[in-house]
């Protein structure tokens, strides 16, 4: 399962305490978004001096000085194996073994529990197709993506704080387990965002994280579909590629496509646009994912 260590979980609680993003802390510490994370997360050690940056930088209490320095000494810096099942540490040990024997098919069939999006991917037009999922009606992905925001934001607000959601509502709302990632592009190759299946984790790569932070039209839409995928799918037991023959509505990434431009556009909004350009301007998103959400709402009759 991924999850924080004692001195991550210590430091993302004093962040969002303070109302920081992880930009924004990773600004005043003078260090990358995406090495901040990994500190949090274990999978980079603390380095030495750390503990007095972030003191000065937040202007911590002796008490949350206290604090942060208790949960640097219960972090370990091995991955801790012995809070699971013998069966599964029997079987971490062998994966990690023997992953060199594993055939490539195989390790490909692996990766395919992970929910991701990639560069080369232009929303509502993706060529790889994703999982096969529960089918859902366009209808019924609007409904539960127009809830979300609801439970969010005003419902008089137009665009959608979709880094402000992550980063500081979806563990108060929806998992208290929940953990949110920035990781490098040496780490992620080409995805820019990954969804782990039967996990509590949405991960962004930096530079689709630090681009939603500023503004990037795409990169949030990128935001917002992996949330899709967060909400809607990281319970699925069974995980297969879709093929030819299975209907669209069965595929994560067509449900993650729609509740992400249902998100970003609500149709309660758009009818008050002239036309789909207004619509992306307002919503603060791509102009490629405007077009197609505006065609849609006009098929299913929303602007009429």
């Amino acid at each position: 399962m991924f999850r924080l260590t004692p001195f991550g979980i210590a430091v993302r609680k004093l962040r969002l305490d303070k109302g920081l993003r992880l930009i924004d802390m990773a600004e005043r510490l003078e260090m990358s978004t995406a090495f901040l994370s990994a500190i949090e997360t274990g999978r980079k050690p603390i380095p030495d001096g750390l503990v007095l940056r972030i003191s000065r930088s937040l202007e911590l209490s002796t008490e949350e000085l206290s604090g942060i320095r208790k949960s640097v000494d219960r972090t370990r810096k091995e991955v801790r194996v012995d809070d699971k099942k013998e069966d599964d540490r029997e079987l971490i040990a062998a994966f990690a073994r023997r992953l060199d024997e594993i055939p490539q098919d195989d390790l490909d069939k692996l990766k395919n529990l992970l929910l991701k999006s990639k560069d080369d991917e232009v929303p509502f037009e993706r060529k790889r197709r994703g999982i096969v999922v529960p089918p859902q009606k366009t209808k019924t992905i609007r409904l539960f993506a127009d809830k979300v925001r609801s439970t969010f934001i005003p419902d008089d607000r137009i665009d959608f704080p979709i880094v402000e959601i992550i980063e500081f509502r979806i563990a108060q709302f929806v998992d208290q387990n929940f953990v949110f990632d920035v990781q490098e592009r040496s780490e992620m190759a080409d995805d820019e965002g990954r969804v782990p299946i039967g996990g509590c984790a949405l991960i962004l790569r930096r530079d689709v994280y630090d681009g939603a932070c500023s503004g990037n039209r795409r990169h949030r839409f990128t935001a917002a579909h992996e949330l899709g995928h967060y909400l809607m799918h990281r319970h699925i037991s069974l995980a297969r590629a879709r093929d030819e023959f299975d209907k669209i509505y069965t595929d994560s990434e067509w449900q993650a496509d729609t509740f992400a431009g249902t998100l970003m556009m609500s149709p309660r909004h758009a009818i008050n646009f002239s036309c789909p350009e207004e619509m992306a301007d307002s919503c603060l998103t791509s102009s490629a994912a405007a077009t197609h959400t505006w065609r849609k709402y006009q098929e299913e009759g929303i602007l009429s």
